[in-house]
């Protein structure tokens, strides 16, 4: 049903230039945009097992005849190449320089294997850690964190490619930790390091452990540690599990049960494991006196960051404004607040993110004072690290100096329209408002959205956004002309529901790795 292929001049039917009979003729695939995701899908076709190499142009020779394929794009779950994204049967701007070709582990997927490969079975426990060994790192407590796994002596990370809910439940069975509350993407826990061990994993739910699911096998990824992908566990592996929420508003459309877990074994009185976590969330320590400023140009401005039981950690920018930052410079000595910042506008922080939904009055003596949901209690990444500007000790003028925050406030008097606010979202050179290339107003100016990891999803939430009707299409590469000034968002990978594009996880915006010929597009219905 599908074109033949054939991997030429090789060694072996298993590695060699890659080649695809088309309308009677063999012609080749030119390597712009190719990558191991393309491979392990020629790999699979052929019954090669995976691609554990791709090989210098040359390697195997240049082939001759027509070429066939440019600018590839699989997603790796293709039975064939010719289901992958290509420009088209002979469209191309290549030579056969630059014909691709692979090589493949030679082993046939077993016959389970519907997936990307075959299944990577883990090691049997002994002494210590064995392959395929999981812990979770970085995160308040041993059952939430970034997901490391185990390999030939290593620890390393997980791609969040195709990362989702399923997966999330393998790796908390796994280490005890109940079921999965939530699954975490764009190293929500921080950036880890070392190798990146498994990418596009795709468990169904069934397997004993991790490396048990389909991945495109050990080491092969396309990824970076600003992928590493996470989780957060119930915590509490009991035959009754009961949620409880707290009367906190949060700022997604679903409502976040499980903010804690309890254990009941049928008496009417809670378990000592209920009351461990009710302390934990509304008990407010004493002993963090800690604040400092991280990241800033001096010592009266940066990231806020916050001591608790022998650790430095963040505060969540969900509530965060003015008289929060009053307390802050005045428990500093930094003299009077200038400005609240938010989405970590001083960079990403690391460890725990400590403090979410504060609320302070403004005259309170110290941070810890203020309202929150409790110490290491959140809903939060690091792309959500709050800041804050002081005016100094020497006393910079206060007059004059503009404040801004995230709805606009403090504008000049006069404007003929008002400023948008940070996070607003337009649809330009489309035929109608709800259809064009995505920008969005942060740092006082308009920019545009990466294409990486761009889809519907991503676009629901840019339609719900501007009270559009549903998604229909999700456009990369300057589909509507290539937009100008900052890259504000990058490796979006919004789950659809989320009342705006700032609140989706994503990369910072002066990280990517982006140009303007990636500007992504949206269509949404009119309603």
């Amino acid at each position: 049903p599908y074109p033949e292929i054939r991997l030429a001049n090789g060694p072996s039917r298993c590695q060699g230039r890659v080649e695809i009979l088309y309308n009677g003729s063999w012609g080749t695939v030119c390597d712009d945009d190719w990558d191991i995701v393309d491979a392990n899908v020629v790999c699979r076709q052929l019954g090669c097992g995976h691609a554990i190499v791709l090989p210098a142009a040359m390697t195997f020779g240049q082939g001759s005849g027509p070429i066939f394929l440019d600018n590839v794009d699989c997603k790796g779950r293709e039975a064939a190449l010719s289901e992958c994204w290509s420009h088209g049967w002979g469209i191309h701007n290549c030579y056969h320089y630059e014909d691709v070709a692979v090589v493949c582990n030679e082993f046939s997927p077993t016959q389970a294997s519907e997936g990307p490969t075959s299944r990577t079975l883990t090691a049997s426990v002994q002494d210590g850690e064995s392959d395929g060994s999981i812990r979770l790192v970085s995160g308040t407590d041993t059952c939430r964190g970034r997901v490391e796994i185990f390999y030939r002596g290593n620890w390393g990370t997980v791609c969040d490619d195709d990362w989702g809910l399923s997966d999330a439940s393998v790796v908390c069975k796994q280490v005890g930790c109940g079921q999965a509350l939530d699954y975490k993407s764009n190293a929500y826990f921080g950036y880890g390091t070392g190798r990146i061990l498994l990418d596009n994993v795709n468990c169904d739910g069934s397997e004993p452990f991790l490396s048990a699911c389909y991945s495109l096998g050990w080491g092969i990824h396309n990824c970076g540690h600003h992928e590493d992908a996470g989780v957060i566990c119930t915590g509490l592996d009991t035959s009754t599990i009961t949620s409880f929420t707290t009367s906190v508003a949060l700022d997604y459309e679903e409502t976040l049960t499980a903010t804690a877990t309890a254990a009941t074994d049928g008496r009417d009185q809670p378990s000592r494991a209920t009351e461990v976590v009710t302390t934990g969330l509304f008990t407010f320590e004493q002993e963090s006196d800690g604040v400092r400023l991280a990241n800033g140009n001096g010592s009266c401005r940066g990231r806020v960051e916050v001591w608790h039981r022998g650790t430095w950690g963040t505060v969540c920018d969900d509530d965060w404004d003015f008289p929060d930052a009053q307390v802050v410079c005045r428990q500093l000595g930094c003299g009077a607040a200038l400005a609240a910042t938010v989405l970590g506008s001083f960079g990403y922080g690391s460890g725990p993110v400590l403090l979410d939904n504060v609320g302070c009055g403004g005259g309170e003596a110290r941070l810890a004072d203020c309202f929150h949901l409790g110490w290491g209690q959140h809903n939060c990444g690091h792309h959500e690290d709050a800041g804050v500007i002081c005016r100094g000790e020497s006393g910079g003028r206060e007059r004059g100096t503009q404040c801004w925050g995230e709805h606009g406030q403090g504008l000049p008097p006069g404007l003929p329209h008002p400023i948008p606010s940070a996070g607003s979202v337009r649809l330009v050179n489309g035929s109608h408002r709800c259809e064009g290339r995505v920008e969005m107003f942060y740092l006082s100016q308009w920019g545009t959205v990466c294409d990486d990891a761009w889809d519907l999803r991503d676009a629901k939430v840019v339609c719900r956004q501007l009270g559009c009707g549903h998604a229909v299409a999700a456009w990369g590469e300057a589909h509507y002309g290539q937009g100008t000034g900052y890259i504000f968002l990058d490796n979006l990978k919004c789950k659809g529901h989320e009342p705006s594009l700032l609140r989706c996880s994503h990369i910072r915006w002066d990280v990517h790795n982006c140009d303007h010929s990636e500007d992504a597009g949206a269509v949404c219905g009119i309603l």
